[in-house]
């Protein structure tokens, strides 16, 4: 099991997309301001890092003010050998996720993370399951028959994000003039939050590996 959850095959091509998308985005984008900076991500006691894996980090900004524009899209997560394929991934707010049950035993689908609650019950073989996501923030899916089952889900509210790079630094361009916050998501540890002034252009953050690495896919490219 640790062993599938450690593959990092659909992790770098979620990320090959994800980069992808961004730099269309931002080459797009209408002249504006910028944010640059460095994500650190370092160990919990019991927990060890690969070379260059914060690249698994992505960092959104959210403007204080202003209206912003998602392009939502749909996803797919596979259930395989008792385990969610990818483990973790991100998308956009407004998207839809498809649950694919390709093992030969019955799963369940359910979420209790506050403004984002559901439950499927049974899913049978072979079934696909669809929900759609509007809640921002970090959403947590499991399986009621198979509790080791999780699959750690962030939504998005804003078109204003990039992947880190290996050595840990991020550019975002485009961005509107003004306050906002900036967030910056591990699949290993908790979602971080920092206020970013009108002015503040740099910007470094810390984040905390407290759990095994997964399969992670960062999407924010619409279809999938």
């Amino acid at each position: 099991m640790f062993a599938l959850r450690l593959c990092l095959v659909m992790a770098l091509g979620g990320l090959t997309t994800m980069v992808s998308a961004a730099n269309t985005h931002q080459a797009h984008a209408s002249a504006g301001s910028e944010i640059s900076g460095h994500v650190e991500l370092v160990a919990n006691p019991g927990q060890a890092l690969a070379a260059g894996e914060v690249s698994d980090t992505l960092v959104y900004f959210v403007p204080k003010s202003g209206k912003v524009k998602v392009r939502p899209g749909t996803y797919t997560v596979y259930s395989v050998d008792q385990d969610f394929r990818p483990a973790a991934m991100a998308i956009p707010a407004g998207s839809t996720v498809k649950f694919a049950n390709l093992d030969q035993v019955l799963h369940n689908l359910y979420s209790s993370t506050p403004g984002s609650v559901f439950n499927y019950q049974f899913q049978k073989v072979g079934e696909v399951l669809s929900h759609r996501f509007t809640q921002p923030g970090p959403v947590l899916v499991s399986c009621n028959v198979h509790h080791f089952m999780e699959l750690d889900l962030l939504v998005i509210p804003t078109p204003y994000m990039s992947a880190v790079a290996a050595d840990g630094s991020f550019v975002l361009r485009g961005l509107p003039a003004g306050p906002g916050t900036l967030y910056a998501w591990n699949p290993r540890g908790a979602l971080k939050s920092q206020p970013v002034g009108a002015l503040e252009r740099e910007v470094s953050m810390q984040l905390v590996a407290i759990k095994p690495r997964v399969t992670t896919e960062l999407n924010q490219d619409g279809q999938r």
